[in-house]
């Protein structure tokens, strides 16, 4: 099974990842939690990106974004999911839509570019209002500011191919609600 948080920065994807994973293997499973961008050396280029360090065109952005997942599929998530294991996984393509269409990308040239790509079994958008999640925000990246995270959320909402998840609540209840959509899945 291949499983994806999605989400504001800020809006706990990453606890809430760790604590799935936790359950997870409580329950039997084998899991391999990764995320976006990886570790491998496209993905090291985004995330010192992503600092700032180095201003690239939202295109560029689009492309590095799509090429890490391509490379990342083929050397980490399919051969997890041979394995048998259940994939975890922090932003997939709806987070390069969501970024890049909020910097002014357009939103069907993304999808073109990642047609080919595996789909996630699960999709799940950690909804959280853009003012609460900026405050939680920590990382220190370009995108964490109100106005561009508001940009975001509304591109977020064009997206229909989510279980969406009120993450305004605790983080016990969104846990809760994470762990009911996930099982039943298992179940089927």
């Amino acid at each position: 099974m291949f499983i994806v948080l999605e989400g504001l920065d800020g809006c706990g994807k990453t606890s809430q990842a760790k604590d799935i994973r936790q359950w997870l293997i409580q329950k039997g499973y084998d899991v391999h939690l990764t995320g976006e961008p990886s570790n491998n050396k496209i993905g090291l280029f985004l995330r010192e990106l992503l600092t700032g360090v180095r201003e690239v065109q939202p295109p560029t952005l689009a492309l590095l974004f799509t090429a890490d997942r391509y490379w990342h599929l083929d050397e980490e998530i399919k051969p997890a999911l041979d394995e048998g294991k259940i994939v975890l996984m922090e932003r997939y393509v709806n987070s390069t839509i969501a970024y890049q269409a909020a910097q002014g990308v357009e939103a069907e040239w993304i999808r073109e570019l990642n047609k080919n790509i595996l789909k996630p079994d699960l999709t799940l958008f950690l909804d959280i209002k853009p003012e609460k999640a900026v405050k939680r925000a920590d990382s220190g990246e370009i995108f964490e500011n109100r106005e561009f995270q508001d940009k975001v959320y509304e591109q977020y909402m064009k997206l229909d191919d989510m279980l969406r998840i009120d993450a305004n609540k605790t983080q016990m209840d969104v846990l809760y609600a994470i762990k009911n959509a996930i099982g039943d899945r298992l179940q089927r």
